[in-house]
């Protein structure tokens, strides 16, 4: 038995590359959903439970955001396997647009967790997770208590930082 969540909704965005650009719209749709609705599991898109299968396998319960974002509609899927908590995002065709998989703090490459204490003084990592987009690009979101300020940050796998907002 699934538990569906859905919130929002964008028109199909043709030609978005996987750019700087698609990153930041990525980051901003996991961070902070424009609009958020509940439906029924069989209001969720064939083809996004089809994408959804397709890239995950053993997937149990799932909740669902429907999300609309930039005029785009997305549906961020989130489920558990393995005890690891992932999110999701399929556009209406069952076309993914990034996975993000929380990870334990002490798996942060050594790279970025020198990244983040260059950033602060003091800070204390309080979670991350992996976001991989589809053209297989590897970016971390690490929230940080840094300097007694609650940030989120975004580095790619490269420790560059691309994006430091306070939570």
């Amino acid at each position: 038995m699934s538990t569906i969540v859905l919130s929002g909704g964008m028109e199909k965005v043709s030609g978005i590359k996987e750019t700087a650009s698609c990153f930041l719209m990525v980051a901003i749709v996991f961070v902070s959903p424009v609009q958020a609705k509940t439906i029924a599991q069989e209001e969720i898109p064939a083809a996004v439970l089809a994408g959804l299968k397709k890239h995950h396998q053993d997937v149990g319960a799932i909740t669902v955001d429907k999300e609309t974002h930039f005029g785009l509609t997305l549906y961020e899927v989130k489920f558990e396997t393995h005890g690891n908590q992932h999110q999701a995002l399929f556009d209406q065709q069952g076309r993914s647009f990034a996975h993000e998989e929380a990870i334990n703090i002490q798996q942060l490459p050594t790279s970025l967790q020198l990244a983040v204490k260059k950033l602060f003084n003091q800070s204390t990592v309080k979670d991350a997770e992996s976001i991989q987009h589809p053209d297989g690009r590897i970016e971390y979101e690490i929230d940080v208590l840094g300097d007694g300020v609650a940030w989120e940050l975004i580095l790619d796998n490269q420790a560059k930082l691309l994006s430091k907002e306070r939570d």
